[in-house]
């Protein structure tokens, strides 16, 4: 895989963990989960894209 694709895999990953984490402790520690909802949706939809061009990066890659 190349260098720049596999740095952009970790950045992909690192921000969806990053937003997974705040709406998700937001969500604990105050206790409104409505917006914060939304933000872990927005944290599993980038870790998909993640996901996905990740794996589409390894197999055009070879």
């Amino acid at each position: 895989m190349n260098p720049k694709v596999h740095r952009r895999c970790y950045v992909l990953f690192g921000l969806s963990l990053l937003v997974l984490t705040v709406g998700i402790g937001y969500c604990v520690i105050v206790g409104t989960c409505l917006a914060d909802f939304l933000v872990v949706i927005a944290g599993l939809a980038l870790g998909w894209v993640a996901l996905f061009y990740c794996l589409g990066s390894a197999a055009l890659g070879e």
